[in-house]
């Protein structure tokens, strides 16, 4: 349930504690409306489209996040400036004779030069004590002058990198900025960084690191020699953020390191060298991997993620293990092959997560993703290989 005032911007709190009063006297038989914020979210914005789908998020986050979200629409290249502001309460429907909790949306409509003002009005609307978040969805979020108006104050800022302008590029910088915050190079204050790209890849992190929960298959994982990602890439834009993170992520956990110029592009596959301690070969011995990047054409609308994951073991006995989208939506596909022993199949639950979903999981983090920040590290490397965007 939401309701929606238009407000002067000056009287935007006053609106709120009359909003608060109206959903109480307007509570269905009696019910208690408990106004319970747990932080406060700053979702940042330049398309009106994009507004709209993060007030649909923000409203089904009441239900894990209830929040004081402040939602910025900045078009500054609109000729006459104008700043307009709205308030609303999101209420979610609850069971007879238990209290209606409920969160609150200011959004800010900001227009031409008007824009300037938006940072020191957003800084006097934050609620004292609690978390600040700020949410950028900009195709380069790094430069967003919000970010740097507002970084002494924030304590997490999440970007999408699968929506990144230039995707490499901003990967790399993504990956510096996590660096440097993550050892307190900011003297005054840190904040954590979060992807929902990331986050979009929990299950296939999962699934993976399923294989190896079993002691008969556990011996294979040090012995991984290649692995290919395959992604889709749709209307022709091949953005590899996905496979980058996933990449990473696998070096990271398996001490795989990446070779200083061992890059190779063709077509639009891009293959990685690293080298990974040898397995049973005495100590110090290495061995290469390799990593494809394989982008699959998609047709108009398909929505871009990964289609399948493949790690090999080629050096001894050979083994395969393979995640893969299902042709049964919200379904995965996982196979061990191991040389000498029937395949192991099965079907598992892999449901493309929504917005809202993407958000609540980095939300529910309380401190820096230490996953998320070695694997970043290691993408940013890959990234970094490549020398160009792609």
């Amino acid at each position: 349930m939401t309701s929606m005032t238009m407000v002067e911007i000056g009287a935007i709190e006053r609106e709120l504690r009359q909003l608060w009063s109206e959903s109480a006297e307007k509570s269905p038989d009696g019910q208690a409306v408990i106004r319970a914020l747990t932080l406060n979210l700053i979702a940042c914005t330049h398309d009106a489209e994009h507004a709209d789908r993060m007030t649909d998020a923000i409203q089904q986050l009441t239900a894990s996040h209830p929040s004081r979200a402040i939602l910025a629409l900045l078009q500054p290249d609109a000729p006459e400036p104008r700043l307009d502001g709205f308030v609303q309460a999101n209420c979610l429907l609850s069971r007879r004779g238990t209290p209606q909790v409920c969160g609150e949306q200011i959004t800010l409509d900001a227009r031409g030069s008007a824009v300037q003002q938006v940072a020191s009005l957003i800084l006097a609307l934050l609620v004292p004590d609690l978390p600040v978040v700020l949410w950028l969805s900009h195709p380069d979020p790094f430069d967003a002058p919000l970010l740097a108006r507002l970084r002494s104050v924030v304590d997490r800022v999440m970007v999408n990198s699968q929506a990144f302008a230039q995707p490499t590029k901003e990967l790399v910088r993504m990956a510096e900025l996590e660096r440097t915050v993550s050892s307190g190079g900011l003297a005054l204050h840190t904040f954590a960084i979060s992807d929902l790209t990331w986050a979009s890849l929990t299950a296939w992190r999962e699934l993976t690191a399923q294989f190896f929960d079993t002691r008969p298959l556990l011996p294979h994982l040090r012995r991984i020699d290649h692995v290919t990602i395959t992604y889709q890439a749709p209307n022709g834009a091949n953005n590899p953020v996905a496979g980058l993170l996933l990449a990473g992520w696998l070096a990271s956990c398996l001490a795989w390191v990446p070779l200083e110029d061992a890059v190779s592009i063709e077509a639009a596959q891009i293959r990685f060298h690293l080298r990974r301690p040898a397995v049973g070969v005495g100590t110090g011995a290495i061995r290469l991997v390799t990593i494809d990047l394989c982008p699959v054409e998609a047709g108009i609308g398909a929505m871009p993620g990964l289609l399948a994951l493949h790690l090999e073991a080629l050096d001894g006995i050979t083994a395969s293990f393979r995640v893969e989208r299902a042709e049964t939506p919200g379904y995965a596909l996982t196979t061990a092959t191991i040389a000498g022993m029937e395949p192991i199949s099965r079907l598992a639950r892999c449901e493309e997560p929504s917005l809202a979903d993407l958000l609540a999981a980095e939300l529910r983090l309380r401190h820096r993703d230490q996953t998320f920040s070695d694997a970043l590290r290691v993408a940013g490397l890959l990234a970094a290989r490549l020398g160009r965007d792609i």
